[in-house]
């Protein structure tokens, strides 16, 4: 019986352990990583000159003061602290302190079959649903459910519900309706 219960504890926390690490590996999926079109307000603490406000190029670098040109394509706010914080501690500064915020998120685009298709101003949580509605509704031979989104660096394609959730530079594609 002892046995029966040492056994039932290790199941149990082995089952734990995935569900933390599945937890652990969605919110990963989910941090936002910078990209061309993302307005920056970069602060170097007491160091008012080496601030920074701006947008990553098309190119996904900032023109940085002292620095340069720095790519941010691709990384994390967090990564990006980081980076600007080795490079301006390599060189200019004594252990510096950096903290870099999106002012304003880069757009999404929509097109296909909706009434104005084009850029938008991302808003946080924003829907599918809302974004056709802003969008100016479905066309007559629109799908009323075959819609795709372009997402990340990768530029991975996949389809999504009215409920999905739209991120900045997301590209959303409504497809014809056949019948």
């Amino acid at each position: 019986m002892g046995h029966d219960i040492g056994v039932s504890v290790v199941r149990l926390f082995i089952g734990l352990l995935c569900v933390m690490w599945s937890h652990l590996l969605l919110a990963q999926a989910d941090i936002y990583r910078l990209g061309p079109g993302d307005s920056l307000r970069i602060t170097v603490y007491q160091e008012a000159d080496l601030s920074f406000s701006g947008q990553i190029s098309q190119q996904g670098f900032i023109d940085f003061p002292l620095l340069g040109n720095i790519e941010l394509n691709g990384r994390t706010q967090q990564q990006a602290k980081t980076q600007i914080e080795q490079l301006l501690g390599a060189d200019y500064l004594v252990t510096p302190s950096v903290s870099v915020r999106v002012s304003t998120y880069r757009p999404f685009f929509i097109y296909g079959e909706v009434r104005s298709p084009g850029s938008y101003a991302y808003q946080p949580d924003i829907s599918i649903e809302q974004v056709i509605a802003l969008s100016g509704g479905l066309k007559d031979r629109a799908s009323n459910n075959h819609w795709t989104v372009q997402r990340g660096l990768e530029k991975k394609v996949f389809t999504v519900l009215s409920e999905t959730i739209v991120h900045p530079g997301d590209v959303i594609k409504i497809h014809k309706s056949f019948f």
